[in-house]
């Protein structure tokens, strides 16, 4: 095999609380993870050496600083019988520093795919050690699906699927930094009530989502103060027929759910602030 292509899906938060602040600098999390079927594109292809990095977006780094870059250095490190290179494509379709995990889902995506590129049996769980280290959604991505995780992002539990929800997601034109949001989450908020329980258990009984539950984004607060357009975003969601609202991560990302595709794909088409990313999409089980 000389080159191959993959998609790399998105992520949303269902739930986000933050917990205490650890000794490392990091944040105690617990979340629940969901993939859905926006995803960047990557093609990746065997070269006689090194690793090149190419964009869709002019503006996305190629070097070290890459994400997907470092997943492939680590892919080399850990594979020192391959003596050629690869070099990757990334067409970026998830917004950039939006909530998504976009860098993330192309790290892991990159690394899984150097495996079947290079004809490799791949370990999970060896891969989920080494990949927390660039980034905390990064070993979630590896698989997604409906997840639950804490910790700092690292410690992950499977959780069943909740089905085929249709959701419209929309990014508005700014990018968050997250770690000035968790800063300013400690300054604003001390630790919240947050039913987290109730979720998990909600989820882990494959009933039907009861979204009267907890169901809430301890960084929602932070998020619109640093980006006053997410209060705008959802002020237009409330005049829908959404089942349910929420920031996705640290934002400025917004998601909506609906009872159908149609619905979706109507309030998408319709949808009046023309400098926001605006898509429908589904949630998608593990891949």
């Amino acid at each position: 095999m000389k080159e191959l292509y993959l998609k790399a899906p998105a992520k949303i938060n269902l739930a986000l609380h933050v917990k205490n602040l650890r000794e490392d600098g990091f944040h105690e999390l617990e979340m629940i993870m969901q993939s859905i079927s926006l995803a960047d594109r990557i093609k990746l292809k065997k070269k006689s050496g090194g690793i090149i990095i190419k964009n869709s977006q002019a503006d996305l780094p190629t070097g070290s600083e890459n994400l997907a870059y470092q997943a492939a250095e680590i892919f080399f490190a850990n594979n020192p019988q391959i003596n050629k290179g690869v070099e990757i494509y990334i067409e970026k379709n998830i917004p950039i520093a939006a909530g998504m995990a976009g860098g993330s889902t192309d790290a892991a995506a990159v690394l899984r795919g150097l495996y079947q590129l290079f004809d490799l049996e791949i370990n999970l769980d060896f891969l989920r050690q080494n990949l927390v280290e660039i980034g905390s959604d990064v070993p979630y991505c590896l698989e997604g699906g409906t997840v639950f995780a804490a910790g700092k992002g690292e410690i992950l539990e499977k959780l069943p699927f909740l089905g085929e929800k249709y959701l419209v997601v929309v990014t508005p034109n700014f990018r968050i930094s997250t770690p000035k949001v968790y800063k300013l989450y400690d300054e604003i908020k001390g630790q919240q009530k947050f039913d987290f329980d109730s979720v998990l258990a909600n989820l882990k009984k494959e009933e039907k989502v009861n979204w009267s539950l907890d169901y809430k984004n301890d960084l929602t607060q932070a998020a619109e103060q640093i980006c006053p357009e997410i209060k705008e975003v959802k002020d237009i969601f409330k005049n829908t027929a959404a089942e349910f609202t929420l920031v996705s991560g640290s934002g400025p990302t917004v998601f909506s759910i609906y009872e159908n595709r149609k619905q979706a794909e109507k309030v998408a088409a319709a949808w009046p602030r023309k400098n926001d990313f605006v898509t429908a999409v589904k949630t998608i089980p593990k891949y």
